[in-house]
């Protein structure tokens, strides 16, 4: 069975060409897209973020985060999510969804629960050596 993910991704991002490599060498169709040249719409942010608390989704990291001082206090949802659209620089990346199935940031395991990928232990240990050790959610 073809697994296929959708993969948005900034090339600023850690780990997005790692994440992106580990996908295609084990098969999965990787539909790619660099939010930053095609930002998302607000349709497809909500989609991605679901019910979940957006501020889950911010990178902590980037200048438009301190920028819009939101180490201080949150906005409400509907005024976050302008904010990532309009700076998306904000969302963590890479975001991988497939299905109903999500994972932020490069975490080979969730991947591979994810997608349901066969790694050879000498692999897996490879990998597992490897790893970025990026940050991750997995819904």
């Amino acid at each position: 069975m073809l697994k296929r993910a959708q993969f948005y991704y900034r090339n600023s991002s850690p780990g997005a060409e790692e994440t992106r490599r580990f996908l295609e060498d084990h098969g999965v169709v990787v539909v790619a897209r660099d939010i930053l040249k095609q930002p998302l719409t607000k349709r497809e942010l909500t989609l991605i973020l679901g019910y979940h608390d957006p501020k889950h989704y911010l990178d902590i990291t980037s200048p438009a985060f301190r920028r819009k001082k939101l180490d201080k206090s949150m906005p409400p949802r509907g005024e976050l999510l302008e904010m990532i659209l309009e700076h998306p620089e904000l969302l963590r990346s890479p975001v991988v969804l497939s299905g109903r199935l999500m994972t932020i940031g490069f975490n080979r395991q969730q991947l591979i629960e994810m997608f349901q990928l066969t790694v050879s232990n000498t692999k897996a240990s490879e990998e597992a050596g490897a790893s970025s050790g990026g940050r991750d959610k997995h819904s």
